[in-house]
């Protein structure tokens, strides 16, 4: 009788290494999970500004001056119309992605924080006029959170340019 209770008991202890076993093997997996999860937005991310409609976009929103009005820019071609939504909606979905933990915001401000920052320098009274002309003050509120975003953290730690800051990088 005391080999069968003693067999039950390393039978219950075997099973308690199992589901603690069992629960360690699936807390990695939901790393491993996490991790791809961010790796892949990252690639998508890449994706939404590596490409010549982006790129144009950008340029075309950088030679604006800084705090353009939407009066002082009389009317706007429907291809500086467009070159404006599509730098908007750009940020607008990279800030929802930092937002909803997507994407991380050091991600971001390494590969177009210093844009995404001047881009709304140049957009954000552009931008108020336009909320103001339609009664929406939810227009392009994630570019704004996003730039603000940025910009209080490159004033809280500064960013050395990555050409100095990993200047003795080695792979």
């Amino acid at each position: 009788m005391t080999d069968l209770n003693t067999l039950a008991n390393l039978a219950e202890i075997f099973g308690a290494f199992i589901v603690v076993g069992g629960l360690g093997f699936g807390v990695v997996q939901l790393q491993h999970y996490r991790q791809q999860r961010r790796e892949t937005a990252a690639i998508e991310l890449l994706r939404s500004f590596h490409n010549p409609e982006f790129s144009r976009s950008l340029r075309g929103v950088l030679a604006l001056p800084n705090g353009v009005r939407k009066r002082d820019m009389g009317e706007c071609s429907t291809e500086e119309q467009n070159a404006i939504m599509v730098v908007v909606l750009t940020f607008e979905s990279i800030g929802v992605m930092v937002f909803r933990g997507i994407v991380p915001l050091e991600m971001v401000d390494e590969l177009l924080g210093g844009v995404c920052v001047e881009s709304w320098g140049r957009l954000n009274q552009y931008t108020q006029d336009s909320r103001a002309e339609s009664d929406r003050n939810t227009m392009s509120e994630w570019f704004q959170w996003l730039a603000e975003r940025l910009a209080e953290q490159h004033a809280r730690y500064g960013r050395p340019a990555a050409y100095e800051q990993h200047r003795h990088w080695r792979s």
